[in-house]
């Protein structure tokens, strides 16, 4: 899979081969590949159907990742530079796009117009998840906008990369149905978890200094339940000013931490893994099963 992932930039225009090779190969989890193929080898996957569609879906988040990126304006991630950073927006945005244009040219050419049809649903909701985000940032934002939200934008791509692995696998619909919902409870535990860590997480462990969600101006669940029960006035001075001095983001940070606010959004985060394990018991009982539970388990409370 990994081979099949670089080797999509060597089929890129000159001038956009060594930002689609960069962002390629820059370290990520490729937890959605992994997804994808212990989904498919419950059932009887045709190999090089399922490499491409592992290969896919991590090129599709990639693109994602350099369009979010250009979005919000962001300089690092992962510890280096964002594509947009290094090369400008023209360059970025022309790189995603061939990205996106890429992952979809490996789909159609597995032949089955489910997975076609499940990556552009997945896709459009990604584009409207990071719309709606970005008109929320700095706004009121109650907490099942956020859910719906992060259901498009984070969650979607967990649950397309299970349904794609069910389906090359042969599994029955309900089947393929237990590991979607499994599919979009990780993603959202995973997502709150990210937001966990944004605030008390370590400085470059994730690519991005503590805090950035509320220098963008980006309400998150924790920020949520702290606007609610703590100093709501300094959080919404950090979150209004689009360049806050360290001091005034260090008393956002302080402010949020000094509510229950985290430890509400662990305990929910908790509460979606243990729907996802509920669905993991639809079914069978094999490696695959167990390694699925695994990733779950380990979801809250990561470092990176």
């Amino acid at each position: 899979v990994e081979g099949l992932i670089a080797g999509v930039a060597e089929g890129a225009p000159p001038n956009l081969a060594e930002p689609a090779l960069v962002a390629l190969t820059s370290g990520g989890k490729r937890l959605r590949p992994l997804l994808l193929v212990l989904s498919a080898r419950m059932g009887e996957p045709e190999r090089e159907g399922l490499l491409q569609a592992a290969a896919a879906i991590e090129v599709l988040h990639t693109a994602t990742l350099i369009h979010d990126d250009i979005v919000d304006g962001a300089e690092s991630r992962r510890g280096a530079p964002t594509t947009v950073a290094e090369y400008g927006r023209e360059i970025a945005a022309a790189t995603g796009d061939f990205l996106f244009a890429e992952a979809f040219s490996k789909l159609s050419g597995i032949g089955d117009p489910r997975l076609v049809r499940a990556f552009a649903v997945a896709s459009v909701g990604l584009a409207s998840g990071e719309l709606e985000q970005f008109r929320a940032n700095g706004a009121n934002v109650e907490v099942e906008a956020y859910l719906e939200h992060i259901r498009k934008k984070t969650a979607g791509l967990f649950q397309v990369a299970c349904v794609a692995g069910a389906t090359l696998g042969g599994l029955s619909l309900v089947q393929i149905d237990a590991l979607a919902s499994y599919g979009q409870a990780l993603g959202i535990a995973f997502q709150m978890s990210d937001d966990i860590m944004d605030l008390v997480g370590k400085p470059g462990l994730m690519g991005k200094g503590i805090g950035t969600d509320l220098v963008e101006g980006t309400v998150t669940l924790p920020v949520i339940f702290a606007l609610k029960e703590g100093d709501a006035a300094t959080i919404r001075r950090v979150l209004a000013d689009p360049s806050p001095s360290p001091e005034l983001l260090e008393a956002g940070i302080e402010a949020v931490l000094a509510t229950g606010a985290i430890a509400r959004t662990e305990a929910w985060a908790r509460g979606e893994i243990d729907a996802a394990l509920r669905d993991l018991a639809l079914l069978p009982n094999c490696p695959e099963r167990e390694f699925l539970e695994s990733v779950a388990s380990e979801v809250v409370g990561r470092d990176a």
